[in-house]
Protein backbone atom coordinates (compact mmCIF):
# COMPACT_ATOMS: atom_id res chain seq x y z
CA UNK A 1 0.00 0.00 0.00
CA UNK A 2 1.69 3.68 -1.04
CA UNK A 3 0.16 6.76 -0.50
CA UNK A 4 1.82 9.86 -2.62
CA UNK A 5 2.17 13.08 -0.51
CA UNK A 6 3.02 16.70 -1.57
CA UNK A 7 6.90 15.74 -1.33
CA UNK A 8 7.37 12.35 -1.85
CA UNK A 9 5.44 8.58 -1.11
CA UNK A 10 5.60 6.55 1.81
CA UNK A 11 4.91 2.56 1.50
CA UNK A 12 4.56 0.00 3.81
CA UNK A 13 2.70 -1.96 6.30
CA UNK A 14 1.91 -1.27 10.14
CA UNK A 15 1.02 -5.11 10.67
CA UNK A 16 3.39 -6.96 13.37
CA UNK A 17 5.31 -5.96 15.71
CA UNK A 18 7.77 -4.08 13.74
CA UNK A 19 8.59 -3.41 10.54
CA UNK A 20 9.75 -0.75 8.20
CA UNK A 21 8.36 2.39 6.19
CA UNK A 22 10.29 3.21 3.34
CA UNK A 23 10.08 6.75 2.01
CA UNK A 24 10.36 7.83 -2.11
CA UNK A 25 11.49 10.85 -3.05
CA UNK A 26 12.65 10.24 -6.85
CA UNK A 27 15.78 8.38 -6.40
CA UNK A 28 16.42 8.81 -2.89
CA UNK A 29 15.24 6.82 -0.31
CA UNK A 30 15.15 6.47 3.85
CA UNK A 31 13.89 3.60 5.70
CA UNK A 32 11.75 4.40 8.56
CA UNK A 33 11.80 1.63 11.91
CA UNK A 34 8.65 1.05 13.76
CA UNK A 35 7.69 -0.63 16.26
CA UNK A 36 4.05 -1.41 17.86
CA UNK A 37 3.84 0.78 20.89
CA UNK A 38 0.79 1.21 23.86
CA UNK A 39 -0.53 4.90 24.71
CA UNK A 40 -1.44 5.66 27.97
CA UNK A 41 -4.96 7.73 27.64
CA UNK A 42 -6.07 10.36 30.01
CA UNK A 43 -8.53 8.05 31.07
CA UNK A 44 -6.46 5.48 32.11
CA UNK A 45 -7.58 3.47 29.42
CA UNK A 46 -4.54 1.99 26.61
CA UNK A 47 -4.72 2.32 22.73
CA UNK A 48 -2.05 0.75 20.22
CA UNK A 49 -0.05 2.79 18.01
CA UNK A 50 3.64 2.93 16.97
CA UNK A 51 6.69 4.09 18.10
CA UNK A 52 8.30 5.92 15.14
CA UNK A 53 12.35 6.18 14.86
CA UNK A 54 12.99 9.58 13.10
CA UNK A 55 16.66 9.56 11.38
CA UNK A 56 16.28 11.80 8.66
CA UNK A 57 19.90 13.28 8.88
CA UNK A 58 20.82 11.36 5.76
CA UNK A 59 19.75 9.51 2.85
CA UNK A 60 20.22 5.59 2.69
CA UNK A 61 20.15 5.80 -1.10
CA UNK A 62 22.47 7.58 -2.17
CA UNK A 63 24.18 6.28 1.14
CA UNK A 64 24.84 8.89 3.28
CA UNK A 65 23.66 12.37 1.32
CA UNK A 66 22.74 14.99 3.78
CA UNK A 67 19.28 16.14 4.36
CA UNK A 68 18.44 19.65 5.12
CA UNK A 69 17.13 20.37 8.21
CA UNK A 70 14.16 22.23 6.59
CA UNK A 71 14.03 18.80 4.64
CA UNK A 72 13.74 16.71 7.40
CA UNK A 73 11.15 18.76 9.44
CA UNK A 74 8.88 18.71 6.28
CA UNK A 75 9.07 14.98 5.96
CA UNK A 76 8.40 14.63 9.40
CA UNK A 77 5.28 16.50 8.58
CA UNK A 78 4.34 14.27 5.63
CA UNK A 79 4.60 11.22 7.67
CA UNK A 80 2.66 12.12 10.35
CA UNK A 81 0.19 12.61 7.56
CA UNK A 82 0.52 9.14 6.21
CA UNK A 83 0.03 7.84 9.79
CA UNK A 84 -2.97 9.06 10.51
CA UNK A 85 -4.29 8.08 7.36
CA UNK A 86 -3.38 4.81 8.14
CA UNK A 87 -5.46 5.36 11.08
CA UNK A 88 -2.45 4.89 13.55
CA UNK A 89 -1.15 7.10 16.34
CA UNK A 90 2.57 7.64 17.08
CA UNK A 91 5.33 8.75 18.93
CA UNK A 92 5.68 11.72 16.70
CA UNK A 93 2.23 12.78 16.98
CA UNK A 94 1.54 16.59 18.09
CA UNK A 95 -0.24 17.55 21.06
CA UNK A 96 -3.83 17.11 20.88
CA UNK A 97 -4.10 20.49 22.01
CA UNK A 98 -1.12 22.51 20.79
CA UNK A 99 -2.07 25.83 20.98
CA UNK A 100 0.55 28.10 22.67
CA UNK A 101 0.92 28.62 26.74
CA UNK A 102 2.25 31.71 28.27
CA UNK A 103 5.75 30.63 29.16
CA UNK A 104 8.64 30.64 26.83
CA UNK A 105 10.00 28.14 24.89
CA UNK A 106 13.11 26.34 27.36
CA UNK A 107 15.42 25.07 24.26
CA UNK A 108 18.72 27.13 24.68
CA UNK A 109 17.73 30.83 23.30
CA UNK A 110 14.13 30.40 21.95
CA UNK A 111 11.36 32.94 23.08
CA UNK A 112 8.91 31.41 21.03
CA UNK A 113 5.87 30.66 23.64
CA UNK A 114 5.19 26.99 24.47
CA UNK A 115 2.96 24.35 23.33
CA UNK A 116 -0.01 23.84 26.09
CA UNK A 117 1.09 21.54 28.19
CA UNK A 118 4.58 20.25 26.88
CA UNK A 119 8.20 22.88 27.18
CA UNK A 120 9.14 23.50 23.80
CA UNK A 121 7.88 25.36 21.26
CA UNK A 122 6.32 23.59 18.15
CA UNK A 123 9.69 24.19 15.75
CA UNK A 124 11.67 22.65 18.90
CA UNK A 125 9.22 19.45 19.59
CA UNK A 126 9.43 18.94 15.81
CA UNK A 127 13.09 18.86 16.04
CA UNK A 128 12.58 16.42 19.24
CA UNK A 129 10.72 13.87 17.23
CA UNK A 130 13.72 13.70 14.91
CA UNK A 131 16.54 11.25 15.80
CA UNK A 132 19.01 13.15 17.30
CA UNK A 133 17.68 16.20 19.05
CA UNK A 134 19.83 19.70 18.21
Amino acid sequence: MAQVIAIGEFSGELNGRDGHILYREAAKEIPIYWELSIHEELDGSRSYGVSVTCDFQYWARPKAEPISEKHQLEILAALREWLHAQGKRSSVDLPKDSSEDSGNCLYKDCHRRQIKGVYYCRHHFDLSCLMNIR
